[in-house]
């Protein structure tokens, strides 16, 4: 299905919309709400990845590049087909969102929702220093993406999906001044201060993962993290404005699939100056009676985004036994 042509309406969306949902998916994704947040009980939509052609680390794209915006989709299980469709724009930025026609839409169905684009050069930015993408990620086989005609909002044909948002700030300097690069959230893990690397692809958690016994509680996850990721970029404060150093933090974002996590966030301050910083989050492990008899196996996601709009994520599993 392809989407409806959508114009002007979207200004529009912007107030319905990002309003109420720009930020989402740096806080914590959308949808439902869940009791805990941190727990994964359905298809969820977590973050989502700026990449620049040639130069994957970095998050801020140039006018002229090409960029790919890849999300972060996760289920408690096998995860069920994907439709998703997204529109981009390039808003005034007195606005929240789109004034006009999107730049650009993209539909598909690939289990990792992802687009490619070009930049519009600086003559057809006009003022805009952002690229804002939103659209909608629709779950089953039956579900498609729309945008409503009239208004421009995103919806799935049997009323479920996550609507999603991103502000995609452009580097404007050609000196690469202040670049952003996406931070690494796969540096170094523990579980109860033993080594814990990341499941190898088609590995299962009950052969070769952790175990943790069914109701057990206090198990400590340990997540270290680079001063690096923490980059050093300036903002201009005061009147009349005078440049200021500054430098990111981090947070965070902490989900499993089973058991509890006792935050759903952690967070590294700019502030510190150490050039490796462990986060400790304490899990504990699903009752027995809900742990079959051959172990349940669980994932974790951990999503570390820095103050700019950098984002990487990574997971971890282990086996809970009865």
């Amino acid at each position: 299905m392809k989407p409806t042509t959508i114009g002007p309406a979207l200004f529009t969306l912007a107030r319905l919309m990002l309003l109420g949902l720009a930020g989402c998916i740096f806080i914590a994704g959308c949808g439902p709400t869940f009791d805990p947040a941190s727990l994964v009980e359905t298809t969820r939509v977590l973050g989502a990845r700026v990449e620049i052609e040639g130069a994957p680390d970095r998050a801020s794209p140039k006018p002229g590049e090409t960029m790919s915006v890849t999300w972060l989709v996760t289920s408690p299980e096998a995860a069920p087909p994907l439709h998703w469709t997204f529109a981009v724009c390039a808003p005034d930025n007195a606005s929240l969102g789109c004034d006009g026609a999107p730049l650009a839409l993209f539909e598909g169905t690939d289990p990792t929702p992802r687009l490619t684009m070009l930049v519009p050069l600086l003559t057809a930015l006009g003022t805009a220093t952002r690229l804002v993408v939103y659209g909608e990620v629709c779950a089953g086989a039956d579900s498609a993406p729309m945008f409503d005609p009239q208004h421009g909002v995103p919806s799935c044909t049997n009323g479920g999906g996550t609507t999603v948002s991103v502000s995609i700030p452009l580097q404007l300097d050609a000196r690469d001044a202040d670049a952003n690069h996406n931070p690494i959230a796969d540096r170094a893990f523990t579980f109860d201060g033993q080594e814990w690397p990341a499941l190898p692809p088609g590995g299962e958690p009950c052969l070769t993962g952790p175990r943790a016994s069914a109701g057990s509680q206090d198990h400590v996850i340990g997540n270290t993290t680079a001063g690096s990721d923490r980059e050093l970029y300036t903002v201009f404060v005061g009147t009349p404005p005078v440049s200021t150093p500054a430098r990111e933090r981090l947070q965070i974002s902490q989900f499993t699939t089973a058991g509890k996590l006792t935050n759903q966030f952690s967070f590294v301050e700019a502030t510190d100056g150490d050039a490796t910083t462990t986060v400790d989050v304490s899990w504990e492990a699903p009752k027995a009676a809900d742990v079959p008899a051959t172990g349940l196996p669980v994932t974790f996601t951990f999503v570390t985004r820095d103050d700019r709009g950098g984002t990487d994520w990574t997971t971890r599993a282990l086996c809970v036994a009865p």
